[in-house]
């Protein structure tokens, strides 16, 4: 992903009135739709795509569609409620979690990591990292390389939690000074994980089940262990010393506060639509949240497509993610009303080219 040091200020205020609010727009149309599928259908022809492809407008669904195996090693058909990996995608409930708390009046943005955590071993991390840093990846956190690969099978084992991870790379200083960068990583998320452990005196896991994922009626989005056997869970490869492999020999074992949880496409809107609704966040917290603020990020949110020169309806809020096997794209246009997820059990990059087919053929045609 890109990175960079140039801060949006000048867009913030005009920026800030657009996230949540959803224009008067035309539904795609069955032609549009029929394109859509058409596309899908032929990334899955030639083997580079598998998953399931919901649009909805206004919160309404247009086209909900699966393609592919469940398992490409054989076995049934994915269908539209089967569960897929989120990877990357799930920080926006860790993102969500975290300015519940600054809702809350728990901590603010720029709160420092000692505040909360005060025996967090480095202290030029603890001192000087703030949430607002950790939640746009200016912070220098780095990344877990440890919870990725076939050769860390040992360590994924045994961290299994957000203090686990941080009693490994608690020690170690940020990589540059924290707000003079941006670089995208996992682990400044992990550290805003324990916080709200911390904050609210739940494990993780059960904070966002309770605070997250219940009041947005996600009832079948949570945390699995990879090689759960689920029959309705989407399975993934790597490729492995030239072997295909179940993609649970090189990802974390469970999904944690940096992505990994499962979820059917159906849950996803749900989620879109509770963040919308106000449900989960204040309203003006969550436009807040998805307003760029450096580049690519807002507030643990991708708000990307907004810039000198880039046409309102171009905007555009949510979260993508990627690993073996795993391809996910969350995204809604405000100012079309659209809404596309697509998530898929194959490597990328094909599930964001059919995630941006749509809105690209709505201005090609408007």
């Amino acid at each position: 992903m890109p990175a960079t040091s140039i801060l949006l200020r000048p867009l913030a205020a005009l920026a800030l009135s657009l996230a949540c609010t959803t224009v008067a727009a035309q539904a795609p149309s069955a032609t549009d739709l029929a394109r859509l599928d058409g596309f899908v259908l032929g990334l899955e022809t030639a083997g580079r795509f598998s998953g399931v492809v919901l649009v909805a407008h206004d919160g309404k669904v247009v086209f909900e569609k699966a393609y592919g195996p469940r398992d490409e090693n054989g076995g049934a058909p994915l269908r539209v409620d089967d569960r897929l990996n989120l990877a990357s995608a799930g920080k926006m409930f860790t993102s969500v979690a975290i300015l519940q708390q600054v809702a809350a009046g728990r901590l603010t943005l720029d709160s420092r990591v000692g505040e909360v955590l005060p025996d967090y071993p480095n202290r030029a991390f603890a001192d000087t990292v703030t949430v607002r840093q950790l939640l746009t990846h200016t912070a220098g956190a780095g990344d877990v390389d440890e919870l990725f690969g076939a050769t860390h099978a040992a360590e994924r084992a045994r961290l299994r939690t957000p203090a686990d991870i941080i009693t490994l790379h608690g020690n170690r200083p940020p990589e540059f000074a924290p707000g003079t960068q941006q670089k995208y990583g996992n682990y400044g998320y992990v550290v805003l994980g324990r916080m709200v452990e911390v904050l609210s005196g739940q494990d993780f896991e059960s904070y966002i089940r309770t605070h997250v994922l219940a009041p947005a009626a996600m009832s079948r989005t949570g945390f699995v262990d990879c090689d759960d056997p689920a029959p309705d869970l989407a399975v993934g490869y790597a490729e492995v010393e030239g072997k295909r492999v179940r993609n649970c020999a090189t990802l974390p074992v469970r999904g944690f506060a940096a992505g990994g949880q499962v979820a059917p496409a159906g849950d996803l809107l749900r989620f879109v639509q509770a963040l919308v609704d106000g449900r989960l966040l204040p309203q003006p917290l969550f436009r807040q949240a998805t307003t760029p603020q450096r580049e690519f990020m807002g507030l643990g949110f991708f708000a990307t497509g907004y810039g000198e020169g880039v046409p309102e309806r171009d905007f555009r809020w949510g979260h993508g993610g990627s690993a073996d096997g795993i391809c996910t794209d969350v995204r809604t246009y405000p100012h079309t009303g659209e809404t596309v997820i697509v998530l898929s059990n194959r490597d990328a990059p094909a599930c964001y080219a059919a995630a941006n087919l749509l809105h690209a053929q709505w201005k090609q045609a408007r």
